[in-house]
């Protein structure tokens, strides 16, 4: 008998790497998405970024810094 592992025990790290070697575990993976989704420190990006976009991100970013 296999002992369970303890996933939220785990470094994101870890669980990372667990995920990647076990893909087939769908709990694992939930519970990674779920930490990364919860994270603030993680930026999440869908589809790809032109110019105006990363132009517009800058002065986004420059102005939080100066203003926060």
């Amino acid at each position: 008998m296999t002992q369970k592992l303890d996933f939220q025990k785990m470094s994101r790290k870890e669980l990372r790497t667990y995920v990647l070697n076990h893909r087939e575990d769908e709990e694992a993976l939930r519970i990674y998405m779920d930490r990364m989704h919860n994270d603030p420190g993680v930026i999440r990006q869908i589809g790809g970024l032109n110019e105006a976009d990363l132009k517009f991100l800058e002065q986004a970013i420059a102005k939080q810094v100066k203003d926060p």
